[in-house]
């Protein structure tokens, strides 16, 4: 009977501290609520560009690929979950998928930051893109060179192989001159362009002409030019692309400007490299 009045005790004992322990968890809505502070989704230093381990680093690490930010930030990059919209730092159209996040616009850098001619994601980017007074008159797209991708992860923009392919469509690298359409190629190794009219296949022929007294051939030619992309400013000199004067032309004691006033002045070479010829007193031949 006494060990029966023991077990009985007990067990009102063990039920009374189960119920009080109950009594003092508290509601969903009093607990404590979890803070920036409290919780770390990134490493330290993700939001510094010149961190190791900041976010842009571990993006161009993993592909260039951005669609994982989207499990938090959602899949406009606006917010979602993590209520912290992309677009408070890169606020151009797209967001964090505008060109210019990753790109130069226009280059430099390059994609990881160069800014060196040498470097072969700057090269010769800026002075084909925007042209220059000092050298040329003639600027293209990107698509000159590149294909125009549809969406940030076409296959055409983001690939396996790690560089940009150069497909050199433009219409001054492909002018058919003298009979000759050049097939322009651009060696990714080497990192050289070849066979473009731009950099030497240019051919203007006398065939035709009324008179013309410059030609001491039947055509003048330029060098077919093999320009080293990271070459810098030695790609850019008189004899380069043509000689000078080309092949096939005359020798004159005067300056070029005498006859090429716009194409080639102290103040810079204003019409140089526009796929004509350009002479004094605004005459224009075209390349045939």
């Amino acid at each position: 009977m006494k060990m029966r009045n023991q077990i009985f005790v007990l067990t009102i004992i063990s039920f009374s501290m189960i119920f009080i322990s109950c009594s003092d968890l508290k509601d969903d809505k009093d607990l404590p609520t979890a803070t920036s502070d409290d919780l770390q989704f990134h490493t330290e230093g993700w939001a510094d560009p010149n961190s190791a381990n900041s976010h842009a680093k571990f993006i161009q690490n993993n592909g260039w690929d951005m669609r994982g930010c989207r499990t938090c930030h959602g899949s406009d990059y606006t917010g979602g979950t993590s209520g912290k919209s992309c677009y408070d730092c890169h606020n151009n159209p797209g967001g964090p998928q505008n060109c210019a996040t990753c790109h130069g616009m226009p280059p430099p850098p390059a994609l990881d930051g160069s800014i060196a001619y040498t470097a072969h994601g700057v090269g010769a980017h800026a002075i084909h893109l925007t042209g220059s007074g000092a050298y040329s008159s003639y600027s293209m797209n990107c698509q000159g060179c590149h294909h125009l991708p549809t969406s940030i992860y076409d296959p055409a923009h983001i690939d396996a192989n790690g560089h940009a392919e150069v497909v050199m469509t433009d219409p001054l690298a492909n002018l058919t001159s003298g009979g000759v359409t050049p097939v322009p190629t651009y060696d990714i190794n080497t990192l050289k362009c070849s066979n473009t009219f731009c950099h030497g296949t240019l051919r203007l022929t006398k065939a035709g002409l009324p008179s013309d007294s410059v030609y001491i051939d039947t055509v003048i030619v330029g060098n077919n030019y093999v320009p080293q992309w990271n070459g810098g400013p030695a790609e850019k000199n008189c004899g380069t692309c043509h000689g000078n004067p080309p092949t096939g032309h005359k020798t004159y004691t005067q300056a070029c400007s005498f006859c090429h006033e716009d194409v080639t002045t102290a103040s810079g070479k204003l019409k140089h490299m526009n796929g004509k010829i350009d002479l004094a007193g605004g005459v224009v031949r075209n390349f045939r």
